[in-house]
């Protein structure tokens, strides 16, 4: 056999072996299904008053965003301002999210969290307007209960506490 046929026969074995690799590789371990298909940014607030107005020694609010992939992900939160950080933790697992246009359905950490779509904010004059929503306190009017949440998700916080996550896409 000449030199240029050995040549083209051994191109065409190492094209085979790669082209069959790759479809190898392929069938075994599909394109990652983890990107980033969600972020929403927001805020987390939380008073020491049980209602959203007040306060009797501990204010605070955090900057939240919520990364997910499919439908799960995490709740990063980083204190805005506030008199100290209560929270003893600032990453949280969710799981089984999923959202429509009234309501963000999700776990955090094992605890469901339903957040509703708020048109007009009336709790604090419209700036939070067009935001998913979940608010809850020990001393709440009916009107500043949203959603579904509750301060015992959050290690750090009393389970009297005021707490309200505000979400945007």
């Amino acid at each position: 056999m000449s030199k240029e046929k050995k040549i083209l026969v051994l191109t065409i074995i190492s094209a085979t072996a790669v082209i069959a690799f790759t479809i190898t590789s392929l069938m075994n371990f599909p394109p990652s299904q983890n990107k980033l298909t969600k972020e929403f940014r927001g805020t987390f607030f939380v008073s020491d008053a049980g209602q959203s107005h007040g306060g009797f020694e501990y204010n605070a609010e955090w900057n939240a965003t919520l990364s997910i992939m499919d439908k799960k992900g995490v709740l990063t939160l980083e204190l805005n301002i506030g008199l100290g950080d209560a929270l003893k933790k600032h990453k949280y697992d969710i799981t089984d999210f999923s959202i429509d246009s009234k309501k963000i359905s999700m776990k955090i950490d094992n605890s469901e969290v339903v957040l509703e779509f708020v048109e007009k904010d009336k709790i604090w004059n419209g700036q939070y307007d067009n935001h998913y929503i979940a608010s809850w306190g020990s001393e709440a009017p009916p009107e500043e209960v949203i959603g579904k949440i509750s301060p015992t998700i959050f290690p750090g916080l009393a389970p009297h506490y005021y707490v309200e996550l505000r979400l945007k896409e």
